[in-house]
């Protein structure tokens, strides 16, 4: 029995055309070159498939198996490949994770060492407020002395010095107020109350 070959066909091209030609002038020439193919489904529908009529007899392609055989190197030496790679992701993943741990540990000891830093320092600082402390309440006089000093001011200046205050006379204030009442313009300038920034004209 005799095997034919189906005789070869160019692939069919489902991609669009992107049509490059220059922009219409009008709507009638972009119907008169597009309108046909448009209304026939042209650009948008592939062709429908048919058969050839050159001969009934039905034809056998060759099996599966001789296809393995043909494409088997290739295939080999990827998927060699893909496993080298793959062992190397494994060596590369376990380095990673022991340098996660590494890091981990180092971290660690790191933040136990800060912890410890920090102690010594807030024991510094406790003892260096404590001296500050003493020496303030060292220097500072005692009420024992504040009260000594008091009695000396007594028996040098008598038994207590009494402030003067001032007192202002009440007549002139009432003075004043009457001529206010009156409307004079000279008191308002002589007024005890007037500002020295006003200016009457």
């Amino acid at each position: 029995m005799e095997v034919q070959a189906l005789p070869h066909k160019p692939p069919i091209d489902y991609r669009s055309n992107v049509d490059t030609s220059r922009p219409f002038r009008s709507v009638k020439e972009a119907v008169a070159v597009f309108g046909d193919r448009i209304l026939t489904g042209e650009i948008y529908s592939p062709k429908p498939f048919t058969f050839s009529k050159q001969g009934t007899s039905p034809t056998f392609s060759p099996s599966p198996q001789i296809f393995r055989d043909r494409d088997d190197p290739p295939l080999e030496e990827t998927l060699k490949k893909l496993e080298a790679e793959l062992e190397e992701t494994k060596t590369e993943l376990k380095l990673l994770k022991e340098r996660e741990s590494e890091t981990e540990v180092a971290l660690a000891s790191l933040n136990a060492e800060l912890h410890k830093n920090m102690s010594k320092m807030a024991k510094a600082e406790a003892a260096a407020a404590a001296k500050a402390a003493v020496t303030r309440v060292e220097s500072s006089p005692t009420l024992a002395q504040i009260l000594s000093v008091a009695e000396k001011e007594v028996f040098l200046y008598g038994e207590g010095r009494k402030k003067e205050k001032k007192k202002k006379p009440i007549i002139p204030l009432v003075g004043d107020l009457f001529r206010w009442k009156k409307g004079s313009s000279a008191s308002l300038q002589n007024s005890i109350y007037s500002s020295p920034n006003v200016h009457w004209n």
